[in-house]
């Protein structure tokens, strides 16, 4: 392992020390633990930008978004073909 330095608030900290304590763990497993989140989600988003849209706009109210997407997506009533 390496040692780093990092700066916390402190309420950061306070917080971190007290979910340590529930938890019964160090505030470094929690942080080695949030950093391996963060990088983990960093390189999920780099592999498939497009993906990353997905789910964005929340709830349509709509069932059949996956089939007319198209529609949806230009606003249009009909997806002229090429």
């Amino acid at each position: 392992m390496t040692r780093v330095q990092i700066l916390l608030t402190e309420e950061q900290d306070r917080q971190l020390e007290a979910l340590a304590r529930r938890l019964g763990t160090s505030k470094a497993r929690l942080v080695r633990e949030g950093v391996e989140f963060v990088l983990q989600r960093r390189k999920a988003r780099t592999q498939d930008a497009l993906l990353d849209l997905v789910g964005q706009a929340g709830r349509v109210g709509r069932k059949d978004v996956a089939a007319r997407h198209d529609r949806y997506l230009l606003g249009t009533r009909r997806v002229r073909a090429r």
